[in-house]
């Protein structure tokens, strides 16, 4: 019976059978992990999930104190902050403004979070292409070197041997194809959840104005 030397091989040792083909794929994965990271950190820190600050911040401006409000929204992360002060800003040069501005400075902020998270989409689709080449590349090799071989000469095992380490390129593309792929998804449902935010944002903002359109600095 055929037993194969891989099944004591470590996972690391199984990927060093790769050969140079792996390194491409090893630059994706650490890209991956430092892109996932550094966004979860910043979505982290905005505190996006902490809005205690909002309501009192409305109620300044319902009571026409822009100033109070803004105070409130000073130290805040969030971005919806930045959309607040971007709308009490308006309210003392344009009130017609108003909504425009708010749109334009919740676009801004939503950009920035999305930077960089369509990298890991990029990522998840030439992980496995690399992967696909390494195993063409390395079945070409196999093959060439069989191609002098007289029959007879041919191991089976030498074999097997060279097509198991030519597919280990494809299945470590895939190994960082599937988590960029949830990493995008998880940082995409984040920022979508932000950008609701942002539109209830602006509407309470305006429905809080006052009704004459006189702030108090």
């Amino acid at each position: 019976m055929f037993e194969s030397n891989s099944m004591s091989m470590s996972v690391a040792e199984l990927l060093n059978q790769g050969g140079w083909a792996m390194v491409p794929i090893y630059a994706c994965s650490v890209l991956v992990v430092g892109v996932f990271v550094h966004k979860l950190l910043e979505l982290r820190s905005a505190g996006l999930h902490r809005l205690q600050w909002l309501d009192t911040a409305l109620e300044h401006l319902a009571n026409g104190e822009a100033e109070r409000s803004a105070r409130s929204c000073s130290p805040v992360l969030h971005p919806a902050a930045r959309v607040i002060e971007a709308a009490l800003a308006a309210i003392q040069r344009r009130p017609d403004l108003v909504e425009a501005e708010a749109k334009r400075v919740a676009s801004l902020e939503l950009r920035r979070l999305e930077t960089n998270v369509g990298a890991l989409a990029f990522l998840a689709q030439i992980a496995p292409l690399l992967g696909l080449l390494g195993t063409v590349l390395g079945m070409v090799d196999l093959f060439m070197g069989l191609q002098g071989a007289e029959h007879g000469n041919i191991s089976i095992g030498d074999l097997s041997s060279g097509i198991w380490k030519a597919l280990l390129t494809t299945a470590a593309g895939l190994m960082v194809a599937v988590p960029a792929l949830a990493a995008h998804a998880y940082l995409g449902s984040r920022i979508d959840r932000v950008r609701t935010q942002l539109v209830d944002v602006i509407q309470r903002v305006l429905f809080h104005l006052p009704s004459t359109g006189a702030v108090e600095r």
